[in-house]
């Protein structure tokens, strides 16, 4: 009897399952090579590079002492410069980012694919992509400097924060339709809201602009608002800077009231939202936020950057390093906001303050572009051109349910075992029905995952095909994305290379400025709210035809259309 015992344990041990190690992000260094590079001489490069279509567009600011013009420059993907447009007016603080708008139509008129530059001067052009046309030009009043924040797209309107305040341009022609007087900004970039837009200024005012011009503000205190603020669930995300700590604060949308207050290092960057988190950073660390109901800081790294944050390969974002030869940090967030930071080295090693920019595609694959403050951009791409499925991408968490139920398996088999060798059917049969049960939990999901892609390649009802009249016919061909938030559509098309519905609309949201909110589970990703906007819960389509999986396990091929739609409204 001890020796059937000793066996039967002797198997058990050996058919238990060996921990996994958890899965580390993949190296910067062991997937990119650099391509290419241009200097622009004596100028620095403040804000990130911009892939648009074939394209990779590079604006670039006066550098003090230096004899460089402030410039935008297009190049092709293979490094050959297309054109190149100087403003021999502008100064030193040329950091609006870069605004690329499809082609499209609205209340005001239509208008081409364009590329919109905020100069510090005080000048917003419209310039052809293709060719670096000017298409049409606006002045804005200059108090030592002009534009220097990040513009916003609402409708068919350019949302511009200026020196001064805010205005608000006809996509078509440039023509003014609103304006706004607030305190004087600096790279205070803007918000678009539900029915207004939101700022602030270098006295710490946070300001709501409705757009019809009326205003509305709060004193936050002695510091300064140099970022767009961001729209959570839990209310409105703003930075105070001051002179050796910062806060961040949560606002009430309805009356601008203080919800709480975080306290954060100083000199803080341009925070961003991370699908269910933000990610801030300064001079102290790179933080993690929850802001559902209430935001809180989930996890923390030391790190010390002070610009932009962007995001890279593999749902990852990457920023520099804020010091003398350092690199660039690779920022892995998981589904529970834990950070993950790997150093990399680019070539824009060193100070520096620009995001980086980054595209996907079929053609040529993963693509980073990284610009320094000595003003040279460098351009990165992966060996192989062939974008993985989201399906086979590696967990970033050791799964303990999943090895928990597994561990019982082996448990249970071995129970069996036992009693079969004492005769007792009876018992084995037991240990043999939680053996199952324990099966049947282990695999539910990807049962789940199947059936409803079966369902999907079976589902023979009609699909809805029908053209909206309102989409740009450009985007024919092309992969097409629709959010309907408060009754009202907002669509974004051209997109191409995309292979699952969440990243086109993910794409879709930051072309159009809507704020996304999602929450990671164990069989997909799922939308809780656009702009802010939950309801009973967001549902989608894929070309007229109710989506069964979630976001990110639904493929899409070239032409797809996604359209998002609230539950309710079905």
């Amino acid at each position: 009897m001890r020796f059937r015992l000793l066996l039967v344990g002797v198997l058990v041990l050996f058919l238990l399952p060996s921990p996994q190690v958890q899965a580390e992000s993949s190296s910067f260094e062991e997937d990119f090579t650099l391509q290419w590079s241009h200097d622009f001489g004596d100028a620095y490069i403040t804000t990130a590079p911009l892939f648009a279509g074939e394209r990779l567009f590079v604006r670039t600011s006066a550098s003090w002492g230096g004899s460089s013009v402030p410039t935008v420059a297009s190049f092709t993907l293979e490094g050959e410069l297309v054109w190149s447009e100087s403003n021999a007016h502008s100064t030193h603080h040329d950091m609006a980012p870069l605004l690329h708008l499809m082609a499209g139509n609205g209340s005001c008129g239509a208008w081409p694919e364009m590329m919109i530059v905020g100069w510090s001067d005080g000048t917003v052009e419209a310039r052809s992509p293709s060719d670096g046309t000017l298409l049409w030009a606006y002045e804005t009043e200059q108090v030592t400097w002009g534009v220097t924040g990040m513009m916003a797209l609402d409708e068919d309107q350019i949302i511009v924060p200026t020196r001064t305040g805010l205005v608000s341009l006809c996509a078509s022609d440039g023509s003014m339709t609103m304006e706004a007087t607030i305190g004087l900004g600096w790279r205070n970039g803007v918000t678009v809201g539900a029915e207004e837009y939101f700022l602030g200024d270098e006295s710490g005012v946070l300001w709501s602009v409705a757009t019809n011009g009326t205003t509305r503000s709060v004193d936050l205190g002695d510091g300064k608002i140099r970022h767009a603020p961001i729209l959570t669930s839990a209310g409105l995300l703003v930075q105070l800077q001051g002179q050796q700590s910062s806060t961040m604060y949560v606002l009430d949308l309805v009356n601008l009231s203080t919800i709480q207050t975080l306290p954060i290092g100083p000199s803080p960057g341009i925070p961003t939202a991370a699908g269910a988190f933000v990610l801030a950073f300064d001079s102290e660390a790179i933080r993690s936020l929850s802001c559902s109901l209430i935001c809180e800081e989930v996890d923390r790294v030391p790190f010390l950057s002070n610009g932009e944050i962007g995001f890279a390969h593999d749902e990852q974002y990457m920023l520099p390093y804020n010091g003398n030869e350092q690199g660039w940090g690779l920022v892995n967030i998981t589904e529970y906001g834990r950070l993950q930071v790997q150093m990399a080295t680019t070539g824009a090693d060193g100070y520096a303050t620009a995001a980086p920019g980054f595209t996907s595609s079929v053609t040529h694959g993963e693509m980073l572009a990284f610009g320094s403050d000595g003003g040279v951009v460098y351009v990165h791409a992966t060996t192989t051109k062939a974008v993985e499925p989201a399906l086979e991408q590696n967990v970033e968490t050791f799964d303990w349910v999943s090895q928990g139920i597994v561990f019982l398996l082996y448990l249970a088999l071995g129970g069996a075992g036992v009693q079969l060798l004492r005769g007792n059917w009876a018992s084995m049969l037991k240990f043999l029905s939680v053996y199952m049960l324990l099966i049947g939990l282990l695999v539910i999901d990807q049962v789940a995952i199947q059936w409803s892609q079966t369902i999907d390649e079976l589902d023979t009802q009609s699909e809805n095909d029908e053209w909206d009249p309102s989409w740009n016919e450009s985007w024919r061909g092309t992969q097409i994305v629709s959010i309907t938030i408060g009754g009202e559509v907002h669509a974004a098309g051209g997109f191409e290379g995309y292979t699952n519905a969440l990243d086109l609309t993910l794409a879709a949201c930051e072309e159009l400025g809507v704020q996304i909110e999602t929450e990671s589970t164990r069989i997909g990703t799922y939308v809780l709210s656009f702009d802010g906007e939950t309801g009973e819960g967001w549902e989608y389509t894929l070309d007229g035809r109710l989506a069964t999986l979630a976001s990110d396990y639904s493929t899409i091929d070239s032409s797809t259309r996604v359209e998002w739609s609230p539950v309710e409204t079905r």
